[in-house]
């Protein structure tokens, strides 16, 4: 117990007897602790917030100063001249591949390497940084470019290789990055991208295109031919196809315009949309929606759980089945069609019904709209079947 001068307080002393006044003072052992002078003016919490701030004053700019030291970005640049069709074979790990067509006739690489933060092993970055603007990873062989094939992988570890590509418009690409986004726009294809994780976004180009991601977005615009995408995780964006289509996604929505050719479109949790096709269209859908709408040519449409919604510009076949989910249709203006639709526990109706056998109860129609035409085969386990 400190013994350290504090006022008496009434109530907290043992007086003792009358005649023992050496006691009067004493202390009692169930009396309350009082903060010392020390600690009125330097509580403990102060002073340790006192050396955290003075920590920090010391070596945020102290880290500062050795990631702007250690950080310095490296770079190359290489001119390849080249004559006729161009075979570009690209990898980034990680890092990312960006191609355009260049106004000149050879190809240009430019490259970007930075250290990967988040690591002490900053010397090994600066290192390797220096080592591969020394040695940049780049071969040639004729009209065959590869960029990014590293010899020693040791080279790669703690930086992060960004490559930015021209090249003339006939070139055909392959290009592969562990960890970064790929874009590849003008050239005349045809192209082959495979990224584990990342974007990949290509537009303008005139050959056939294969797809594949495992975690990102993929776009697609303006292609000349036909295009195959799959992706593990992530959205799938495909505008302006004039080829056929096939696309294949884990997990994601799917999103398909203006296509010349057919389309096959899977998806197994995720909504597929799917506008302006002029040929077949065939959706399957484990856990989400299909919208089909404003097609030219015949449409296929399953999903274990989801609605469907089927517009035709034109009087072809439609088959729907959705196991759980509402079906609604709108057919072609003025075209004749068979119909064949059925729910187990829903209404089914629409236009046309006047003109059609319904069977047994609600829950069906049976026959023919205006002249007859393209089967209409319509089946729903749970939900209403709506025709218009």
């Amino acid at each position: 117990m400190s013994f350290a001068f504090r006022p008496p307080r009434r109530g907290f002393l043992d007086r003792g007897s009358a005649g023992r006044s050496p006691d009067y003072f004493r202390i009692a052992d169930d009396s309350p602790s009082y903060p010392s002078l020390r600690d009125l003016l330097y509580p403990q919490g102060m002073i340790f917030a006192t050396h955290k701030r003075l920590a920090f004053h010391i070596f945020v700019p102290f880290l500062f100063c050795a990631f702007a030291f250690a950080s310095e970005p490296g770079t190359f640049d290489r001119t390849l001249p080249v004559s006729g069709s161009v075979t570009l074979d690209v990898r980034s790990d990680p890092g990312g591949v960006y191609i355009t067509t260049g106004s000149s006739p050879n190809v240009v690489v430019h490259a970007i390497i930075k250290p990967l933060y988040g690591r002490l092993d900053l010397d090994i970055a600066e290192a390797n940084i220096r080592a591969l603007e020394k040695d940049p990873p780049i071969e040639q062989v004729g009209n065959r470019i590869r960029v990014g094939f590293v010899k020693d992988p040791a080279l790669l570890r703690a930086v992060t290789i960004r490559f930015e590509i021209a090249t003339p418009r006939a070139t055909q690409v392959l290009a592969h990055t562990e960890s970064g986004g790929i874009s590849i726009d003008g050239i005349a294809g045809p192209a082959e991208t495979v990224t584990s994780s990342g974007r990949t976004e290509i537009s303008n180009v005139e050959g056939e295109l294969k797809v594949t991601g495992h975690s990102g977005a993929i776009i697609i615009r303006d292609a000349g031919a036909d295009v195959s995408v799959h992706n593990g995780s992530g959205a799938v964006q495909l505008q302006s196809i004039r080829g056929t289509v096939e696309a294949e996604t884990t997990r994601g929505r799917t999103e398909i315009s203006d296509v010349s050719g057919d389309i096959r479109a899977t998806t197994h949790s995720g909504s597929i949309r799917i506008d302006k096709a002029k040929g077949a269209v065939e959706a399957h859908n484990t856990s989400g929606s299909i919208d089909a709408l404003q097609l030219s040519g015949s449409v296929h449409a399953e999903t274990t759980s989801g609605a469907i919604r089927i517009s035709q510009v034109t009087p072809a076949p439609i088959r729907a089945l959705a196991r759980s989910g509402a079906i609604k249709v709108e057919l072609a203006s003025g075209g004749g069609y068979l119909i064949d639709a059925q729910s187990n526990s829903g209404k089914v109706s629409g236009r046309g019904t006047t003109a059609l056998a319904r069977t047994k109860d609600v829950h069906s129609l049976k026959g023919q709209i205006g002249s007859g035409g393209p089967l209409v085969d319509l089946d729903t386990l749970s939900s209403k079947i709506e025709i218009e």
